[in-house]
């Protein structure tokens, strides 16, 4: 039998014409492109989702948005299909639209909240300022102390603890090559993470510090699943940790790993990762090769996904 835990991905991966088919196809997916398209007129959610330019499309402020009403939509598709988690997860802002669909908070206050952040970022950091880079096959532990190593002379920190030889770093653009250096000379496999989004980044705790007056005013009722707090990786217990927590992965970095080895503890063995990308399911599939990862990508993953998870 299938204990399904659900992995909400954050922004970064989103293409032209993700959604489409679903968009056209189903009202369960239409419904909330269309609420965005109606309450923000001015972002043009349809036209940039399904027309581009891709350009557009990819930077950090556009795809937390538009990552963040596909998986509504794909949640509530894999609902109407059956296919519904005892666990969740997400990572950065993955992390609300688990809330969101597992009814804690509802999508218009989700939504609000991502269109705060997004102004937030522009307006106090800026884009192009900053590089992320995924690095793999260097231990965790190695990776802390080159950053500790740099943080008297650039930004830089850990975004996220992915596994125990996988992490991703944020840092300043202007220190790229010196990095890339450093990790080479340990055998590390990069790989550049351009369009990811703003959030696990210490410098950014003054602007979780202005949203949590925002955050505090969202009615919040106890979440229909159980849900993880990324930052900690235990399952959130009340609504009042979730008041308490849920902001700290604005400026704390995300721990995937605690996050899965917990799925796993307590008897996950799918793990659907929700959304346009496919590394929090990798990362599963990496801590336990055993276990059943599907992907909801596109339409054509989606439907492999409702007849494997049944």
């Amino acid at each position: 039998m299938a204990v399904i835990g659900y992995l909400f991905t954050a922004a970064g991966y989103q293409y032209v014409n993700l959604g489409k088919k679903a968009y056209d196809s189903t009202w369960i997916v239409r419904q909330y492109y269309d609420k965005v398209e109606k309450k923000y007129p001015d972002f043009k959610i349809n036209k940039l989702s399904f027309l581009g330019p891709q350009e557009e499309l990819s930077r950090e402020e556009n795809g937390i948005i538009i990552n963040a009403v596909y998986q509504r939509g794909v949640f509530d598709l894999l609902k109407e299909y059956k296919v519904t988690p005892e666990q969740m997860m997400g990572y950065k802002s993955g992390e609300i639209m688990a809330l969101a669909s597992s009814e804690s908070i509802s999508f218009e206050d989700a939504m609000d909240f991502l269109f705060k952040k997004r102004e937030m970022i522009l307006q106090e950091v800026g884009r192009d300022f900053f590089h992320h880079l995924l690095v793999n096959s260097v231990p965790v532990e190695q990776t802390e102390k080159i950053i500790k190593e740099l943080q008297n002379k650039i930004e830089i920190d850990m975004v996220s603890y992915n596994g125990k030889e996988s992490s991703i770093i944020v840092y300043e653009k202007k220190a790229h090559q010196i990095i890339l250096e450093m990790f080479k000379k340990l055998n590390a496999s990069l790989i550049d993470l351009p369009n990811e989004e703003y959030a696990c980044f210490s410098i950014l705790k003054p602007i979780a510090e202005k949203l949590k007056e925002h955050f505090l005013k969202i009615k919040m009722d106890k979440p229909k699943y159980r849900i993880l707090c990324q930052t900690t990786g235990q399952y959130y217990e009340s609504v009042q940790e979730i008041k308490e927590k849920f902001l700290d992965y604005i400026f704390k970095p995300s721990r995937i790993d605690l996050c899965i080895e917990n799925m796993l503890k307590n008897g996950v063995n799918t793990f659907v990762e929700i959304g346009a990308g496919t590394f929090l399911s990798r990362m599963a599939r990496k801590r336990d090769s055993g276990k059943r990862c599907l992907n909801t990508n596109d339409l054509g993953e989606i439907q492999k996904t409702i007849k494997l998870a049944n």
